[in-house]
């Protein structure tokens, strides 16, 4: 009896160890010290998903900069892009158009690596906002913080955002979908300074919740 209890413990720990293997890493590079990103994607570990969520260590703020540290850091933990492990850059554009040469740089590295490119225009808080409001006019960084404070005014840097916003994840991802097309309609270059506004952000989400 006791070895037929033994055996079935080692056989279910080594399916739980098999479980932790089939875990694919998701590896995600953000700009200098940013936590605003950090704190809400912190929402989708509950120890319950299908992948873990690691962080490439750096302060970089340039995007070229930013995926080459992601490649070398991709190379030391081995993740299989080609299978199921994931990776991303994710930035801002800001609204300076001499961002853009080292922005396309950036992204045609990363198509050469498997790389997965997330851009705001101008920053990340035009998809917090997109769960409020929709709006196609061109906003400077302080403005789309402004505008998101009049739908959420305690919002600061590194709040965590999500349990508030999380009702209206589908109608965030709706609009930014719309205000993509509309920028892609008017020429405009996503992940460029000129079609702002506009955000990628919907697409790691969507991802995340697929994933699962």
């Amino acid at each position: 009896m006791g070895r037929r209890i033994e055996q079935n413990r080692r056989i279910s720990s080594d399916r739980v160890r098999k479980i932790r293997k089939q875990k694919s890493k998701i590896l995600i590079a953000l700009e200098g010290k940013n936590k605003t990103e950090k704190t809400y994607f912190s929402n989708f570990e509950d120890g319950t998903k299908s992948y873990n969520i690691s962080y490439a260590k750096g302060n970089n703020t340039d995007p070229l900069n930013l995926v080459q540290m992601l490649i070398k850091q991709i190379e030391n933990m081995g993740l299989d892009l080609q299978d199921d492990d994931m990776a991303y850059c994710i930035f801002d554009t800001d609204t300076n158009p001499d961002k853009n040469k080292i922005i396309n740089e950036a992204i045609q590295l990363a198509k050469k690596n498997n790389i997965k490119i997330i851009t705001s225009s101008p920053c990340v808080e035009l998809w917090f906002l997109l769960h409020y409001d929709y709006t196609t006019s061109n906003m400077s960084n302080e403005e789309v913080i402004k505008r998101l404070k009049k739908f959420y005014p305690k919002y600061e840097k590194n709040v965590n955002i999500y349990p508030d916003i999380i009702k209206n994840l589908d109608k965030a991802i709706e609009r930014a979908k719309k205000l993509e097309k509309y920028q892609l309609d008017n020429n405009r270059r996503i992940g460029t300074v000129e079609a702002n506004p506009n955000t990628e952000f919907y697409k790691i989400v969507e991802y995340l919740i697929k994933k699962g």
